[in-house]
């Protein structure tokens, strides 16, 4: 048995059942010893960047820890904005990197994959020796599992060719692995529980609060029962950030995703809270809307990583633990009957948001407009696609209007919207991975025209993989966030503007069924033959360049 074979053998031992990736020099006989002796589904991506993409797509989409391969040095640089992205959303995924010969330091591909590894994933294991194989594989899997975030192992190319040795059962120079080898199963960090004297100082702020509010981000997902009953206990409205939403839904007081993207009453609401309360939140600029969305609140947070309280907004106070063992402290807290406030939640409220539409205030079509408003777009996704869906919104100025008008279904993992790095060209490689990964649920990409430029070569891969993803592209010929930020000052935007280019004809080209739509009717006729989502689709939409939005 070769290295390589004995790296394949240990990737089957971790539950690895599918890889994306790209095949080189430094990897292609390892993913043939992948499929031919395990039958590991390979999804053959056109470009490293979009194949790691993909795996962090699938890997949101499962909930598991997933897997991509790249050959060496350039295969392995080119990867590296999918790795930041995922390194910023904590995504548990291993990238398995081929790397060159140690012995030929001149080689044309080398360069320091450890160091770029380490700026981009953050966390580096190499394959060491033919007798370490199993247990670098395994700490590779304990550590994008437990910290969780990406890891690049890292196996060179002439050691992945040796004859696999016996396993060296004294090696213990990286602690963690109980036995060679053993299967490190996920497992989240430890609970974090809440020091009580800060939790009595937050509940005497809850109790001492008129119209308080309860943000739950991302990070406080496994707490939704225990968040409900307290913001139950303590009289407050509940919203989420943008990456937590729907996590609420249904829930007679959820006024949906509060920042830049809050809808009118969320943000009329938001504006006269006296405090917030933030639970696994990052709160950034774009939850807070820059300072502008509670103006009057004093804002506290409950964070399990207490570096992560204050660092990115400024807050009053704040509380060390896990989300959901302080929610029930500070439920336990707080009176058995919640105040009455009749000016903040109330049946007058409850109606208000069970009625509210976010479509009802549209203007009309304009006339002469060069494409169809994105707003009036918007409502016709809303009433069309099908509401059990993954939504995947890439990065632009495009990517506002789904996040701004279409609920999120109350689904698990239903939005990915992958904005941790806010690299573009993310959408279709994002969606193609979570198909993969739940393909019984159709998948709706939202992308604009420049973003999909810069991954053309995946409408092939979604041809190929013939996964239900319909994508749904906003042309406005334009880096239209750029347009947006020139303009104002007087800097020309032409710069930011590009010939119309159909897009359509290139994924039919590509073997993806795809029509353009200029106005609505087109827009309406172009869905009519797309729907139900059962494969691949795609929708090329001009919208209206001169409609922006205001908060995003």
């Amino acid at each position: 048995m070769k290295v390589y074979q004995a790296i394949a053998d240990a990737l089957v031992e971790q539950g690895v059942d599918t890889v994306f990736g790209l095949l080189g020099d430094a990897n292609m006989f390892l993913v043939a010893d992948l499929v031919r002796r395990h039958g590991v589904r390979f999804v053959a991506a056109r470009d490293e960047n979009a194949a790691v993409m993909m795996a962090d797509g699938w890997a949101r989409a499962t909930g598991r820890c997933a897997v991509a391969t790249v050959t060496q040095g350039p295969g392995l640089a080119v990867a590296g904005p999918a790795l930041t992205i995922a390194r910023q959303a904590g995504t548990p995924l291993v990238l398995l990197a081929g790397d060159t010969p140690t012995a030929d330091p001149l080689h044309v591909q080398n360069f320091e994959q450890q160091p770029f590894a380490l700026a981009t994933a953050g966390t580096f294991v190499p394959v060491r020796s033919p007798a370490t194989v199993s247990r670098d594989v395994t700490i590779a899997f304990r550590d994008a599992n437990r910290l969780p975030g990406p890891v690049v192992l890292n196996a060179a190319m002439d050691l992945q060719d040796l004859d696999a040795g016996p396993a060296d059962a004294g090696d213990v120079s990286r602690p963690g692995v109980d036995q060679l080898g053993a299967v490190v199963p996920p497992r989240p960090p430890a609970a974090v529980a809440p020091d009580p004297d800060a939790l009595a100082a937050l509940a005497d702020r809850i109790r001492a609060a008129r119209r308080p509010v309860l943000l739950a981000g991302r990070g406080a997902e496994h707490a939704a029962a225990e968040l409900v009953e307290l913001a139950d206990r303590a009289g407050a409205v509940l919203t989420t950030s943008l990456m937590a939403a729907g996590l609420f839904t249904g829930h007679p007081y959820y006024l949906g995703v509060a920042g830049g993207l809050a809808r009118p009453l969320t943000r009329r609401l938001l504006g006269r809270a006296d405090l917030v309360l933030t639970v696994g939140a990052g709160l950034n600029r774009w939850t807070t809307d820059h300072g502008r969305l509670f103006p009057l609140a004093e804002v506290y947070s409950v964070d399990q990583d207490g570096a992560a309280i204050g660092a990115r907004w400024p807050v009053a106070g704040g509380v060390v633990g896990d989300a959901r063992i302080a929610a029930a402290a500070l439920t336990s807290l707080l009176p058995a009957e919640p105040p009455a406030r009749d000016d903040w939640r109330s049946p007058r409220l409850a109606t208000a948001i069970r009625e509210a539409d976010p479509f009802d205030r549209l203007p009309p079509a304009r006339a002469g407009a060069d494409g169809v408003d994105p707003r009036r777009l918007m409502a016709i996704c809303a009433r069309r696609l099908p509401p059990a869906r993954t939504t995947v919104v890439g990065v632009g100025h495009f990517g506002g209007w789904p996040n701004l008008y279409l609920d999120s279904p109350a689904v698990d993992r239903a939005l990915i919207a992958p904005w941790e790095f806010g690299s573009i060209g993310v959408g279709l490689p994002y969606a193609i991975g979570a198909a993969v990964g739940r393909p019984e649920r159709p998948v709706v990409a939202f992308e604009g025209d420049g973003s999909l430029l810069t991954a053309l070569g995946e409408l092939d891969t979604l041809a190929r993989l013939a996964v239900p993803v319909l994508v749904m592209i906003l042309d406005d010929s334009a880096y239209g966030a750029e347009v947006r930020k020139l303009r104002p000052r007087g800097a020309d935007v032409r710069l930011a503007r590009f010939p119309s280019r159909d897009l359509a004809a290139v994924a039919t080209a590509l073997g993806v069924p795809a029509l353009r739509a200029r106005d609505e009717a087109e827009v309406e006729a172009a869905l009519d033959q797309l729907l139900p989502v059962t494969g691949p689709a795609l929708v090329q939409v001009r919208i209206d360049p001169d409609v922006v939005q205001t908060h995003f």
